[in-house]
């Protein structure tokens, strides 16, 4: 039995992405210049009190993920550039509608020299939070909506390609 090797998981193998195109047509922006990216996965849970149970029981129903971002206000940075536009439009209902990807870089597979990342893929309602001028800062806010896709993404020129199901295995 080998023992299998453990790896600390960097900041740069998880790889946050907006599409700023259209689900038919993909222009997956990706979220580099954030000093923070923190995933919230937001338990949603239910208490039960079971007869047969001294003590409650905390049932989880569901998750509601969101994640919190600070982009730093780099202009021409396509990540911030769209979340600029975001503040300045003021986005509300459908202009806030994106999709968000989020690929994880180091759950991968290669077959016949092809990489296969694992990824998620859900639609989100994206909210500027605040413009800090001093820390140079715009936080945002992704929050995912309704039943998130997992499937698996190749990436070729830093541009993620989508597929559903199971990632291909050796």
């Amino acid at each position: 039995m080998s023992e299998q090797q453990t790896q600390l998981i960097k900041k740069h193998l998880i790889r946050p992405f907006l599409n700023k195109g259209t689900s038919e047509l993909p222009d997956w922006v990706q979220i580099k210049k954030a000093t923070e990216f923190t995933r919230a996965m937001n338990p949603q849970t239910e208490e039960r009190d079971y007869i047969a149970d001294e003590h409650p029981t905390t049932e989880v129903m569901d998750y509601k993920p969101s994640e919190n971002l600070s982009i730093t206000m780099y202009k021409g940075e396509p990540d911030f550039e769209l979340f600029y536009d975001l503040y300045k439009k003021r986005a509300i209902g459908s202009e806030a509608q994106k999709e968000f990807l989020l690929v994880n870089i180091f759950d991968s597979s290669t077959v016949e020299s092809t990489t296969y990342y694992y990824a998620e893929k859900t639609s989100a309602s994206v909210t500027v939070e605040e413009l800090n001028a001093s820390g140079k800062s715009l936080a945002c806010n992704v929050y995912e909506n309704g039943t998130s896709v997992r499937g698996y993404v190749t990436i070729e020129g830093g541009t993620p390609t989508f597929t559903e199901g199971a990632m291909p295995s050796s």
